[in-house]
């Protein structure tokens, strides 16, 4: 039998018949009644366990009519650790103007989604921090009105701010912090030179980044990166999975990173083993002020701005 259906109500139709197809097929997949064959890609032997899997064992469709004018769909995968790391990837598909038929279809679906490996290193890292230090999580909010206190060149309000957020703006305040930053990976140094303060990070492809004060606004640029404005030390060491980790020395700032690429030299991974921060092209910078300063400047390596 033939029968045709306006653009919207033949969109609702296959929508709706495709989800009852796949919910069924699915829970017959689990009582070992599926009727798919040949080699399953999902669980070979050289490949890693997949992120995201969708299997539909057997599709089956005895006649499909389906006029649109204009088609949209959008797949989304996101993921949240705290308020720290954001990730979302997606998938955008469009089409107009289509007239579809389709008639006695067995099909057989599986869709398979791997990350990136720097997408998963984001996340773990992440995570190692809140491990190692838990009470970045309770701070995060105070530390981010400090560090956009600093950025703005409100030193004179700073004192407060931090009494609000920790309670003690003393010897407590600073050593809370500190710790806080210690736990930080991509931090350099920071540079302050007269009221405008110049921090530098590593991001996790090997670029030197700069974060300055700008009006009040955070203003990030890249001005180097490790195989230019960086020196090998010589030392390297093997990791597990065919990792190779290099050791690099920052002059102008005193910091060594350790610098991870995998079998084929591309830069995975990059951690600041030590690092100084100082005024002008000096270390030395001391105080309450510088020690707000660093816990800004390790919060931004840290979300990698």
């Amino acid at each position: 039998m033939r029968f045709f259906m306006s653009p919207s109500f033949a969109l609702c139709s296959i929508l709706s018949f495709s989800a009852t197809q796949i919910t069924s097929s699915t829970a017959s997949s689990s009582k070992g009644s599926s009727t798919s064959t040949g080699t399953n890609p999902a669980s070979s032997s050289t490949q890693p366990p997949p992120d995201v899997l969708l299997r539909v064992p057997n599709l089956s469709v005895g006649r499909i009519e389906l006029d649109v004018d204009n088609l949209s769909a959008e797949i989304n995968l996101a993921a949240e650790v705290a308020s720290l790391v954001k990730i979302n990837a997606g998938v955008q598909v469009g089409i107009e103007k289509v007239n579809l038929t389709i008639v006695d279809v067995q099909a057989e679906l599986d869709l398979i989604v791997r990350l990136e490996p720097q997408v998963v290193s984001i996340v773990n890292r992440t995570l190692a921090t809140l491990d190692l230090a838990p009470g970045l999580v309770g701070l995060l909010n105070g530390v981010t009105d400090v560090a956009g206190n600093v950025v703005g060149n409100v030193v004179g309000n700073v004192g407060d701010v931090v009494d609000n957020v920790l309670g003690d703006v003393g010897g407590a305040a600073g050593g809370v912090v500190n710790e806080a930053v210690g736990s930080v990976d991509g931090l350099l140094g920071s540079i302050t030179q007269g009221s405008k303060s110049l921090n530098y990070i590593i991001d996790d492809s090997g670029n030197i980044v700069q974060v300055t004060g700008v009006a009040g606004k955070t203003v990030t640029s890249i001005v180097g990166n490790y195989q230019q404005n960086m020196t090998y030390t010589g030392q390297a060491a093997t990791l597990p999975g065919g990792l190779v980790e290099k050791t690099y020395k920052y002059s102008p700032l005193g910091a060594l990173v350790n610098v991870i690429f995998n079998s084929l030299g591309q830069v995975v991974q990059t951690t600041v083993v030590t690092s100084k921060t100082g005024t002008g092209s000096k270390a030395g910078s001391t105080g309450g002020d510088g020690v707000v300063q660093r816990a800004a400047s390790g919060l931004f390596g840290l979300l990698g701005l």
